[in-house]
């Protein structure tokens, strides 16, 4: 089965270990076990003794219950048997992907997306239909007109990230709503990447299309708001009790269960999980006010604001091509970013600003702002 290269992560394993500075990460600084101990006031021998003693067989199958339970906590309409356990944000939506959809089904996707969502679909022979963000100078508009008419009742599923990866953008809930309508009307699948959620600058966790409606899945990851991308594990979930029976089918071939102690330690973050989304919410929130202030002061770079999630995507002045963008800045200055290319848009480079340590994140931007200013038109 032929797939495209998975652009963005094709060009994070080419330079990502040999910078300085890594300004296009999407995670946020990532949590340890001793730092989640002390976030969370648990016992640290308790813990201990916990882990130690887990006996390291195949576990629930089906998932640690009380890591079930912590993720549907975070739904406001989900129960923890509409959710299942993934490898990862990733496995949710290859999962999901290779349950819903089959060759020459329609798809409707929203972008610029992680590219997964679109690419997955596109390989198993779905007829692709895209729709884009439009970028104004004050936001992202999503044309609901034009996904009206491009959604059919022969439409499989319409696929989109919120908040979105690379924009930073929020698709707000009056949008949300008429975006169900829209799938309501038709039969169709919503199906959301919402690695992100719960990192919604002003809000924190923002309406998730699980709770909107019946045929909506939502899928998350412990990655990015929950800072614990190396216990890699994800989540699908859904009321769609059809949908999720066929998910138990193809999830037996490809995984069988999770770690027993990646749960376990899942399990805890969510028992705090006000504490952990307050401390992570609280970097990006205040990364972000830094990064806003560095972008208003470059001259020769532009953007729509960034409502949620880690990154944004500022667009640059220049004759240069994204790829060359970045390349030279990668050559001169050893900073990574990510060119725009990757998500089919020019002149524009994703950054992130929620990993490295405040000192670091500065340090890297200075060196953009070098770059940028002997940059020629």
């Amino acid at each position: 089965m032929y797939i495209k290269p998975f652009g963005v992560e094709r060009w994070l394993s080419k330079y990502e270990t040999t910078v300085d500075y890594n300004l296009t990460s999407t995670s946020i600084m990532p949590l340890s076990i001793n730092e989640l101990l002390e976030l969370t006031g648990e016992d640290e021998e308790q813990v201990k003794e916990n882990i130690f003693s887990i006996k390291l067989n195949y576990g629930a199958i089906e998932g640690r219950l009380d890591y079930l339970s912590g993720i549907a906590s975070l739904y406001q309409s989900i129960q923890k048997e509409q959710v299942i356990s993934t490898n990862g944000g990733v496995g949710a939506s290859h999962l999901t992907m290779m349950t819903v959809i089959e060759s020459g089904d329609h798809v409707v996707a929203i972008l610029p997306a992680y590219q997964q969502i679109y690419s997955v679909p596109e390989s198993i022979g779905a007829q692709m239909e895209y729709l884009f963000l439009e970028k104004t100078e004050t936001d992202y508009v999503l044309d609901l007109n034009k996904l009206m008419h491009l959604v059919t009742p022969e439409t499989k599923a319409i696929v989109f990230n919120n908040p979105n990866n690379p924009t930073g953008d929020v698709i707000d809930d009056e949008a949300l709503e008429k975006m169900v309508e829209i799938a309501r009307k038709n039969d169709t699948y919503l199906i959301c990447d919402e690695a992100y959620r719960g990192l919604t600058h002003n809000i924190g966790f923002s309406t998730s299309v699980a709770d909107l409606y019946e045929k909506g899945v939502s899928l998350g990851s412990m990655s990015k708001a929950f800072a614990m991308a190396g216990l890699r594990l994800g989540w699908i979930a859904s009321r769609d009790v059809k949908f999720m029976q066929d998910v138990y089918i193809h999830r037996d071939y490809t995984m069988i269960s999770n770690g027993v102690i990646d749960e376990y330690v899942a399990a805890l973050a969510l028992k705090h999980k006000n504490a952990v989304q307050q401390r992570n919410l609280g970097i990006t929130q205040s990364r972000a006010t830094l990064f806003k202030k560095w972008l208003d002061n470059e001259p020769k770079l532009s953007y729509a604001p960034f409502k949620g999630g880690t990154v944004a995507l500022p667009y640059f002045e220049s004759s240069l091509s994204s790829e060359e963008f970045c390349a030279k800045v990668i050559e001169e200055k050893s900073v990574l970013l990510m060119p725009g290319f990757v998500f089919d848009l020019e002149k524009c480079f994703r950054m992130g600003y929620a990993r490295e340590p405040e000192e670091k994140m500065i340090a890297g931007l200075e060196r953009v702002s070098d770059f940028l200013a002997t940059l020629n038109q």
